[in-house]
């Protein structure tokens, strides 16, 4: 099954699509930071790609956000997702726009993107903090969501504090957690002695029993209360919180494109793999260089994505075929070939369905 890219309006594009057909929604517009961007900046191929300027000021630039995100409503399906790339430019009146089309009651998270490290913006004149962060906005378009907790591995030096119990036995690092059921008895945990320690607990008496005869409870001493033995390689980590510090951006390496506004990889995979499952429709109205594309592909995922611009569209594409993935290219919503995606599109979604 295809994939397609169409080269079009992202408005117009979105507006001859189905109703209902995305799972997941990455959207990385213009940010209102009256600039020109340019691809390779600064080198002699320097080509500019898109421009961030509005004549009517903040006014056109929402009624524009509103008209794109209105369509991106329309086109996800019920049980999906979105999340909007933004920073402070006008990410409040984004906000706003997004509790209005798709409810407030669907905001999910504000997550900040740590984009960069410290730089010395003072220097140069500044007369305000560092601004060194994004904004991605998470909504869902209703209750029923999709979601796979996403975890990262814990800081050394909590490793090293917590899980400092080494095994002989096996050579396996491990804590010793409580199993004293929290709430007590108001949380319906049950109250029995165990090894001489009377209270409730977080488990039945059976269940106590099992896990003794397992190895799993640890008592130092008769006077103690039992510990449960936690060991550090069957825990997932630290669950991925509304702080994202530890994915840096495209600034050397393989990766970098020169494309001015390119996200890394490693932060579409995060995106993806917590707000869909694999054979789900990520679709990318902005698609720019084509990491969410790229990195749909590579996690199980089809995709549509829209560009109105012929260079971000080529790049993307030469991007995945180097990764084997073979787009169906759409240049003209009233070509033949518009048929075909459009047809192709609503396939996936009859997939989905059964």
């Amino acid at each position: 099954m295809s994939n397609a890219l169409y080269l079009g309006d992202c408005v117009e594009v979105l507006s001859s699509l189905p109703s209902g057909i995305g799972d997941l929604f990455y959207v990385d517009p213009p940010f209102f930071s009256n600039r020109n961007y340019f691809a390779n900046a600064g080198k002699p191929n320097q080509r500019k790609i898109f421009t961030d300027c509005w004549v009517g000021g903040l006014d056109e630039y929402c009624q524009w956000m509103e008209s794109l995100l209105v369509q991106c409503r329309r086109v996800i399906k019920e049980s999906g997702s979105m999340y909007l790339h933004c920073d402070q430019h006008a990410s409040h009146y984004v906000k706003v726009l997004l509790d209005k089309i798709f409810g407030y009651e669907n905001f999910r998270n504000e997550i900040i993107w740590k984009r960069q490290n410290a730089h010395n913006d003072w220097s140069q004149g500044a007369r305000h903090f560092g601004r060194i962060h994004d904004v991605l906005f998470f909504y869902s378009a209703s209750e029923d969501y999709a979601w796979n907790p996403v975890f990262v591995p814990y800081d050394e030096h909590y490793v090293e504090r917590t899980y400092r119990h080494l095994e002989n036995a096996t050579g396996r690092y491990y804590a010793l957690g409580d199993l004293s059921g929290p709430g007590g008895a108001s949380k319906g945990n049950p109250r029995f002695t165990f090894l001489g320690a009377t209270r409730n607990w977080r488990y039945s008496q059976e269940k106590m029993q099992k896990l003794l005869e397992a190895g799993r409870i640890v008592q130092t001493s008769q006077d103690t209360v039992p510990k449960l033995k936690r060991y550090l390689d069957e825990m997932n980590g630290t669950q991925v919180q509304d702080m994202w510090d530890d994915i840096k951006p495209v600034n050397r390496g393989g990766e970098k494109l020169g494309y001015p506004t390119q996200k890394p990889c490693r932060l579409l995979e995060r995106i993806i793999s917590a707000s869909s499952n694999r054979g789900d429709v990520l679709i990318d109205p902005l698609f720019g260089s084509g990491t969410s594309l790229l990195t749909a592909s590579k996690l199980g995922r089809r995709w549509i994505g829209i560009d109105s611009s012929t260079y971000a569209c080529n790049l993307t594409r030469r991007r995945l075929e180097r990764a084997g993935v073979e787009p169906v290219i759409v240049q003209n919503l009233d070509q033949q070939v518009s048929t075909q995606a459009i047809d192709t599109v609503r396939q996936l979604s009859r997939t989905r369905a059964q």
